[in-house]
């Protein structure tokens, strides 16, 4: 027999039934219900006089107001690991991914997590959570990129003649850079290796082809860097220069094409989050920027299942398919 919750008639007959001296078995069976069903009924509702049917239908009636699932979220367990990671710069996504890594189960889902900071009075008002998020905003708002702007590059190789084994993601030592321009012409060149999504951050005084060429050749430096693609902006000029010392070979996006670039734009995406836009870096030190980049290496990744860049990366040491940084 299914289950049904009680009628007020069924807990009007359960009343009438009683006073007539009828037994549990008897009284389930008159109005097709289970006697263990009957019996918890009574049990629970049970008052100093007695069953009484009206009284036993209110409390019911009071008790499904307040009866709401559980949210997953209320677990302060989980609730305290999913603060710690946020404040850590963790995406929701990577939360969510990284405690059903952990636990071999869905825990909680990532719109679970963004509907938890937005709507939840202690995490919204209170905690303020959303000041974790990649870019601390109040409302969840539609990311835009900005151009890419054009310039005369000598003897610049197009990425169509790029070998194809870069768009794979199957092979290490495929890198892509931009530069991330901030106030009083500060930049920062950024870079990121397509197979793991390690990344790469250096302080720019300038955003000029010189300093930007000694940027990424000292980064690129025994990491067995095999290409680079790059977009077109003039602190790229220099990119032969690059090629000379370090054998890497530069390839360029199409103009205004930055999703040929699409990890690199997320790498920026990610530098944001630290350093916003109309971020004054003058006082920033390469230490602190290593900093930002070792943290993100070691935070989880959807593409990976939720591994981190670094495992990723030990994972390819182990198969013998990557060049160890030199110390």
């Amino acid at each position: 027999m299914n289950y049904k919750q009680l009628t007020a008639a069924d807990r009007g007959a359960i009343e009438v039934l009683l006073s007539k001296k009828y037994t549990v078995s008897q009284i389930a069976e008159a109005i097709g219900r289970h006697p263990s069903t009957v019996s918890r009924e009574i049990n629970h509702y049970q008052t100093p006089n007695g069953y009484v049917a009206w009284s036993a239908q209110v409390r019911h009636e009071t008790a499904r107001k307040h009866c709401r699932p559980k949210k997953k979220l209320d677990c302060s367990s989980v609730q305290k690991y999913v603060v710690a990671r946020l404040q850590r710069g963790w995406s929701p996504e990577q939360i969510a991914g990284r405690l059903k890594l952990k636990w071999g189960s869905t825990v909680v889902s990532h719109e679970s997590i963004y509907a938890w900071i937005y709507q939840d009075a202690w995490a919204y008002e209170t905690e303020k959570l959303y000041q974790y998020l990649r870019f601390g905003r109040k409302k969840r708002k539609k990311h835009t990129g900005r151009s890419v702007h054009t310039a005369k590059i000598p003897n610049r190789v197009s990425i169509h003649e790029r070998p194809p084994v870069v768009a794979t993601n199957s092979e290490y030592g495929h890198w892509e850079t931009d530069s991330v321009i901030y106030p009083h012409k500060y930049a920062i060149n950024t870079l990121n290796e397509r197979l793991t999504g390690r990344v790469k951050f250096t302080k720019l005084q300038a955003k000029t082809a010189v300093l930007t060429a000694q940027a990424i050749t000292n980064q690129l430096k025994g990491e067995g860097a095999l290409t680079i693609t790059m977009d077109n902006g003039s602190e790229f000029t220099a990119h032969e220069q690059i090629t000379n010392q370090i054998g890497v070979v530069a390839y360029f996006a199409d103009p205004y094409s930055s999703w040929q670039r699409g990890s690199n734009e997320n790498c920026n995406m990610l530098l944001r989050g630290y350093l916003p836009k109309r971020c004054d870096i003058s006082k920033l030190t390469q230490e602190e920027l290593n900093d930002i980049a070792r943290e993100l290496d070691n935070r989880p990744r959807k593409r990976h299942g939720f591994l981190t860049p670094n495992e990723v990366y030990k994972l390819q040491l182990q198969k013998g398919q990557t060049v160890a940084v030199s110390s």
